[in-house]
């Protein structure tokens, strides 16, 4: 895969669900699942202390959740991205959000060899 293939692309019209890593203020990643048809936003955040609702009231007119049952980070681990991308493949996959802290070393893992080969899949 060296980006200019389209063997994950989809017309516009066809796609309902999009998922958008998002970083709010430099230095926490969480993900945006925007459902397009429903005009609805999900937020999956895996530290809910950063959760700032002025940022989210900006995404107006569409419905802003953020998803409250979603497993936690330590504090002060820093995987913030790593769950955003753990919530992203889990999501995709139609998997339940079952993973905690113990899984990041492994997901980093295997989200170096998924870059290294080009090879996006998932599996538990």
């Amino acid at each position: 895969m060296d980006g200019r293939e389209d063997i994950m692309s989809k017309p516009f019209t066809d796609v309902d669900m999009i998922f958008i890593p998002v970083n709010l203020g430099g230095d926490h990643w969480v993900l945006a699942r925007a459902a397009l048809r429903a005009k609805r936003v999900r937020i999956y955040d895996s530290l809910v202390t950063f959760c700032n609702d002025k940022i989210y009231l900006q995404c107006q007119p569409l419905k802003v959740r953020i998803v409250k049952d979603v497993p936690q980070q330590e504090s002060g681990s820093g995987d913030c991205g790593v769950f955003m991308l753990m919530f992203t493949m889990h999501l995709m996959f139609g998997l339940k959000l079952d993973f905690d802290s113990s899984h990041g070393h492994y997901f980093r893992k295997k989200i170096v060899v998924d870059i290294f080969t080009g090879n996006i899949a998932f599996y538990k």
